[in-house]
């Protein structure tokens, strides 16, 4: 099957599909190839407009998700550095936030299924350690972005629970503190995940707690890697993201009490780090 002519020809007639599950064989086989076309105008475009327009069955969806899912999949090459890799984990990761929005409406996934995928998400996001934005020649990886944006989609889903909380914004600082300064508003698709919760009722006090703990997270880098590379990365991703987080709140009107937190949390990044210079 030459899947990129298939995908085309489909793309442009939106006609029905022979040997639908095959050719959905062969979008996964090919969901992290470095052929940036390939990868995200035809296999996840496709895979976005077969979902929405309910051509795939419940069951052939959630084969689809439980393959992706898997160790060849959103685990592909975990730990891994600026190997090809990405593309697997990234790739997947969105086409399983696809199939977990689906399910918010047609409700055909067990519930066993989606806490194993919220479970995974959580291992695959704290574990991600290549988040490259844009490669060129082989376009996005985005692997934090598009982990974000499921972590996003798990958090909206009917079925999540509250008491999950702890674990998102666990996860949510783990991504912030990663060996690189974001540049591909990776704060900002972070930040949906933050806005799920609050729309889920996380309460003022614990967002309040958790801008407080990034200041706290800085003092002991300070003492260990006092004028180290790795301690500006850290300290400019937690100063964005919470520069981000407090405009957002603003614009919303809403976690007052939290935006004065931030401010104060950001004047004494700012003084802590001028008293050493």
């Amino acid at each position: 099957m030459e899947i990129k002519s298939v995908l085309r020809k489909w793309q442009s007639e939106k006609g029905e599909i022979d040997n639908l599950e095959e050719l959905v064989t062969e979008m996964l086989k090919n969901i992290g190839t470095i052929d940036a076309e390939l990868r995200d105008s035809l296999i996840y475009s496709s895979f976005y407009l077969l979902i929405e327009d309910n051509r795939l069955s419940n069951e052939l969806m959630e084969k689809v998700l439980i393959s992706c899912l898997s160790k060849d999949y959103l685990f592909k090459g975990i730990g891994e550095v600026e190997t090809d890799t990405v593309f697997t984990r990234s790739f997947s990761s969105l086409v399983i936030a696809l199939v977990v929005e689906k399910d918010k409406t047609k409700g055909f996934l067990e519930k066993q299924l989606l806490e194993e995928v919220f479970e995974k998400t959580i291992i695959y996001l704290q574990s991600e350690k290549d988040v490259r934005g844009y490669l060129e020649g082989k376009g996005w990886a985005h692997s934090i972005a598009h982990g974000a944006d499921l972590l996003e989609t798990l958090i909206s889903h009917p079925s999540f629970n509250l008491l999950n909380s702890e674990k998102c914004l666990t996860t949510i600082t783990a991504c912030i503190w990663k060996d690189s300064v974001f540049q591909d508003d990776e704060d900002e698709r972070l930040l949906f995940a933050v806005e799920a919760l609050l729309e889920k009722g996380l309460s003022e006090e614990i967002l309040i707690d958790w801008v407080h703990h990034f200041e706290k997270l800085l003092d002991p880098t300070v003492s260990r890697e006092e004028n180290s590379l790795t301690f500006y990365k850290y300290r400019s991703n937690v100063m964005n993201f919470l520069k981000s987080l407090f405009f957002r709140l603003s614009y919303r009107g809403e976690s007052i009490n939290t935006q004065l937190q931030i401010k104060k949390s950001l004047k004494n990044l700012h003084t802590a780090m001028y008293k050493r210079v």
